[in-house]
């Protein structure tokens, strides 16, 4: 499928959440971006995730800076998608930890939706990893194995 098809499903999702709570998304989705394979409700999962967690991290910010940004492109065999919130940002020792189960930084959290994420990923032959932004907020990018068609 296509994964740029899956992120605006996701948005769209959770459209009303978001501009509930002052967001605004900017995409910059790759065109004709190879397709993956996989299990899309799992994979949709894991952006919607991601997106909530975002969304949470960006609470205490300054309206107009609760900026999210879904940036998805093909580089060489993969397909690289990149989620971008101008929250707090992770601690540096926790940017690994987050991915643990039963770890979290909020009091509310259980500390299973990063470890999801990442069993889900790894199960489609991809990685997620975060780091943080130079100026605020964090990323977590995520690479999947791209299916190109081959030659005849």
């Amino acid at each position: 499928f296509e994964l740029n098809e899956a992120v605006l499903d996701v948005l769209s999702l959770t459209r009303s959440d978001l501009l509930n709570t002052g967001i605004t998304v900017q995409t910059q989705l790759a065109p004709e971006l190879p397709a993956i394979q996989g299990d899309r409700v799992q994979l949709q999962q894991v952006l919607l995730n991601l997106v909530m967690n975002a969304s949470q991290a960006m609470s205490h910010s300054a309206p107009a800076d609760r900026r999210l940004s879904v940036t998805s492109v093909a580089a060489g065999t993969e397909v690289r998608l990149e989620i971008k919130d101008r929250g707090c940002g992770i601690a540096p020792e926790n940017l690994e930890r987050v991915f643990e189960s039963f770890f979290t930084t909020r009091s509310e959290g259980m500390g299973l939706g990063l470890a999801v994420c990442r069993t889900i990923i790894g199960a489609h032959g991809g990685r997620i990893w975060a780091t943080n932004n130079a100026d605020c907020g964090a990323t977590f990018h995520i690479s999947l194995p791209a299916i190109h068609e081959a030659s005849p």
